[in-house]
């Protein structure tokens, strides 16, 4: 005899209400084998677990019961190839997405983690810094928080909304020869990879004279100045671009005072 299931045991079985069950017995897409009529107990039996799976895990990747159900009553051996090549596609690329979104998480937080160490520093460091690739493009110089929500909506629609710069490193590139003047400056995402565009640039790797701003945008110049004195005075030579990398800013806090903002300049 076929093995039977009362539907709270297949709800047991697969973690699902009753009323779900009910529900697919209503639009169609899984019957009860049989209703006793004695006690209106519904029965299921062990070969339709395999179709239950199937329209959960269908249900899970995003189709629609109609979907379902309209595959469910024609099914066939060639749509069932077409169906599960379509859907494991469909799957792949969420994995993908689903991997980006963790690897760009993982650059979020270990960038926060950085901040007791930033902070216990001293005041400037020299550090080595690997090849980067950078989005860049030109803007006005950010002068504050709005510009700085501006700025970045304008880099964001230049790379595309199918891109969330939420997770990347954000930054400007200014120009040592401009810095007094009221100047034009650029705006950066770091990218994973390189490929061809013309805003795509290259942060050179080497030696790389850091320090810390901490508070607002708009005081930003005061850390410049100490940066260049402190150069001047140790003989440093100043290249022409310095990169400014936000590691705490409004992404991680909406008090201004507690943004924090590496500058770098190679040396």
């Amino acid at each position: 005899m076929e093995l039977q299931f009362t539907s709270g045991q297949v709800c047991k079985i697969f973690n699902i209400t009753k009323q779900t069950l009910l529900f697919y017995d209503k639009i169609g897409i899984l019957k009860p084998q049989y209703v006793d009529s004695n006690n209106g107990y519904r029965y299921y039996f062990l070969n339709q677990f395999e179709l239950l799976y199937l329209i959960l895990s269908l249900k899970e990747i995003g189709m629609s019961l109609k979907e379902i159900k309209n595959h469910l009553t024609q099914r066939s051996l060639e749509k069932n190839i077409l169906l599960f090549e379509n859907q494991i596609s469909k799957i792949q690329n969420k994995i993908a997405n689903l991997e980006t979104i963790n690897k760009r998480l993982q650059k979020s937080l270990n960038r926060i983690k950085q901040v007791d160490n930033i902070k216990n520093s001293d005041e400037f460091i020299i550090k080595y810094v690997p090849e980067k690739y950078l989005y860049s493009i030109p803007v006005q110089r950010v002068n504050g928080l709005q510009d700085f929500n501006l700025t970045l909506s304008k880099i964001k629609e230049h790379i595309g909304n199918c891109l969330d710069t939420c997770f990347w490193d954000v930054g400007c590139i200014e120009k040592y020869d401009s810095f007094e003047k009221n100047r034009n400056t650029e705006m950066f995402v770091v990218v994973d990879s390189i490929f061809k565009d013309q805003y795509l640039k290259i942060k050179p790797a080497g030696h790389y004279l850091c320090t810390y701003h901490y508070g607002s945008y708009n005081t930003l110049d005061t850390t410049y100045k100490n940066l260049f004195n402190y150069m001047n005075l140790n003989g440093f030579n100043i290249s022409e671009d310095i990169y400014e990398i936000y590691i705490v800013d409004i992404l991680n806090t909406d008090n201004e005072s507690n943004f924090i903002t590496e500058i770098s300049i190679k040396i």
